[in-house]
Parts: C-alpha cells; sequence; structure tokens
C-alpha cells in the first residue's frame, strides 16, 4: 500500500485534493515558502518517520562539528 501511494505522490501535482486541503497546503507553502508539491513531499517523509516507515536521521550531539555557528 505504501508503494503504491509512494509512486503517485511521486509526481504530487497529478494528487488532487479536497478544498479544505488545497487551502491548508497553499498556507503551508506559501509560509514556508516551498512549492506545494514540496510541502507534500515533506509532510509525507515527516508522516513515514514518525510512524517507523522510514528511518530517522538522528544527530549526534556529543561529536565534533566542522564549521563556525
Amino acid at each position: 500500500m505504501l508503494r503504491r501511494a509512494a509512486i503517485r505522490l511521486r509526481n504530487a501535482g497529478a494528487v488532487s485534493m479536497e478544498d479544505d486541503v488545497e487551502d491548508a497546503l497553499r498556507d503551508l507553502a506559501g509560509e514556508f515558502g516551498m512549492t506545494r508539491n514540496d510541502t507534500i513531499r515533506y509532510i509525507v517523509r515527516e508522516w513515514m518517520e514518525k510512524n517507523t516507515y522510514l528511518p530517522v536521521h538522528d544527530l549526534d550531539e556529543d561529536g565534533e562539528v566542522d564549521g563556525n555557528a
């Protein structure tokens, strides 16, 4: 099921949403300076990481850091 969903979302422009969802996507995309497709990709990736379908990229808090902050 997730594989089919990922294939459909690969080209997120073809995915039609209900009006209230489209409004929320447009608002989020504008707020974060992203496109609609990038916003959908980000939401799906976050959902998949939170539900352990994808590995979470942990930051090493105690490791050495290159560069300046």
